[in-house]
């Protein structure tokens, strides 16, 4: 399961990586052909507009697969015991849930829903753009997984 992990942790950030730099390229290239040539470039904005949403989900796949996603950490430092397996529990469920209902179900309609829409400039389906919504809804459920396995372990290895 750590190969897996790391497997998934590698890819994602490398893709991030990769629409980072078109995200940067393009915002350089925008701020050029406005400033220097005085004829701003229509793509660009796009392109870094797309890049930003899937860097941005993505993102937000790897924090879960980190176990470094949005919580409330205060109250969750203040339990023990049974308390804190149960705010565990429920916090695992929540984050499952989610991703399932709204990231892949929903991301999932939103898909099918706008394939044949097209961005104004590009022309890319925006299908296409969405579809970063049920395949970081399959990540995050990917990582969650994995995330409750070691937890598991680590739990039993404690107890024997």
């Amino acid at each position: 399961m750590a190969k897996t992990k790391r497997i998934l942790d590698t890819f994602l950030l490398t893709i991030a990586s990769i629409l980072l730099v078109f995200l940067t390229a393009a915002a350089l290239w925008q701020v050029f052909t406005r400033f220097v040539v005085g004829n701003p470039s229509v793509m660009t904005e796009e392109i870094a507009r797309f890049s930003l949403i899937w860097i941005a989900m993505l993102g937000a796949a790897y924090g879960f697969g980190s176990d470094e996603h949005l919580s409330l950490d205060f109250v969750r430092e203040k339990l023990k015991g049974k308390a804190y397996a149960w705010l565990r529990l429920g916090i695992d469920a929540v984050v499952l849930l989610f991703a399932v209902f709204v990231l892949v179900i929903g991301g999932g309609i939103i898909v099918s829903a706008t394939l044949s829409e097209v961005s104004p400039i590009m022309g890319i389906s925006m299908g296409v753009v969405y579809s970063i919504l049920p395949i970081s809804g399959v990540f995050i459920i990917m990582y969650q997984v994995m995330n409750v396995l070691a937890r598991k372990r680590l739990e039993s290895r404690e107890h024997s």
